[in-house]
């Protein structure tokens, strides 16, 4: 009904419409004619990128389903979860979708294998939203087996973990269900845009919206929900894990394991959030002053699709039963180079002492 009724539409969207538009329009433009500008770049990067992470991903999945000891039990299937929705993210961004944006016009070019701008748009955000929703499941499993099982959260928690995945689809319909005529936005994207970019010959223009109202919207609620959750869970889980004194009957090794768990989890989680929200509010920022940069353009979506890459290598080096794991053929590797160096001295005739 909101978004439906014009009055109502205008009402509820004027304060973003005042955050993006309160100065003039003045696209500023970074010609660019190399490479790294070209639709080709976009396309050799992502699949790069993907024959990386496709097989660090199986690996990833191996050590969550093989090799969590039974103290992370309670974690292991939202381990599970939030490794599945990074999996997906760089399937759709980096073979299906593999984005070529125009910003700061909302609009582009899909290169991959499925000719859907739109669909994959929608796909794209809505595996972010899914992500960042998974990192809050993680530190709300952690906030209630270490500090809340027997308070009133317990009764409360299914619900709202069930709220937030059920808005997770919801964040983006408004942006889907205001897809402008295609014809008429394209002729009002490329009037709009001062710097004229290298452009596919096998793919037609995509316009998401010929403005930032509805997507402005979208996003920043999309960014402001989960960030609240996050943060919230983190501050009291901290101020638990120092002022509580719920932990005085545990053994101090139980207390000292509980807190090296919540801090690798911690430290995946942050990396986790940051490597989707800067590239994020680089679009913003180019959205909102205008600045078209094609280079700049590019190398968001090729930081977007090491995203996968890089979560699961935290994953696997800052957990130590899947470091450990990762890190034992090299050990036995260099213990055999060893024991030959030895026995190849010895052979020789006696130890180095003796030489001297």
């Amino acid at each position: 009904m909101v978004f439906i009724h014009k009055p109502y539409r205008s009402f509820v969207m004027g304060p973003v419409n005042r955050l993006f538009y309160k100065t003039p329009i003045i696209t500023l433009c970074v010609t660019d004619y190399n490479y790294l500008a070209s639709p080709d770049f976009n396309t050799l990067s992502l699949h790069l990128v993907t024959c990386i992470s496709l097989p660090l991903h199986s690996v990833g999945f191996y050590c969550i389903l093989y090799k969590t000891p039974p103290r992370m039990n309670s974690m292991k299937w939202l381990l599970i979860n939030l490794h599945f929705w990074c999996f997906l993210f760089d399937i759709i961004l980096s073979i299906f979708a593999i984005p070529y944006p125009l910003f700061p016009a909302m609009a582009g070019y899909g290169l991959g294998i499925i000719d859907s701008p739109g669909l994959l748009f929608y796909l794209i955000v809505t595996v972010i939203t899914a992500t960042s929703t998974s990192v809050y499941a993680i530190l709300e499993n952690r906030f209630y087996v270490m500090f809340a099982e027997n308070s009133r959260w317990k009764y409360v928690r299914k619900w709202v973990l069930a709220g937030s995945y059920t808005m997770v689809p919801i964040y983006f319909l408004p942006s889907q269900f205001f897809i402008p005529e295609q014809e008429e936005a394209r002729i009002k994207v490329w009037e709009s845009l001062e710097c004229q970019p290298e452009i596919p010959d096998h793919r037609e223009l995509f316009v998401l919206s010929v403005d930032m109202i509805i997507p402005g919207y979208s996003i920043m609620i999309a960014e402001t929900v989960p960030s609240v959750q996050v943060a919230t869970l983190f501050v009291l889980s901290v101020y638990n894990l120092v002022f509580s004194k719920s932990t005085v009957n545990l053994s101090e090794r139980t207390v000292k394991l509980q807190r090296q768990l919540a801090l690798a989890i911690f430290i995946q989680c942050f990396f986790i959030l940051v490597l989707m929200a800067i590239p994020i509010n680089v679009v913003v920022y180019s959205v909102k002053f205008q600045y078209q940069s094609q280079v700049i353009n590019n190398l968001m979506f090729f930081c977007f699709s090491l995203h996968g890459t890089v979560s699961t290598l935290i994953m696997m080096f800052i957990h130590r039963p899947y470091r450990d794991f990762i890190l034992t053929p090299f050990r036995k590797l260099q213990h055999d180079a060893s024991t030959f160096w030895v026995s190849s001295h010895r052979s020789s005739g006696g130890s180095v002492l003796e030489r001297i």
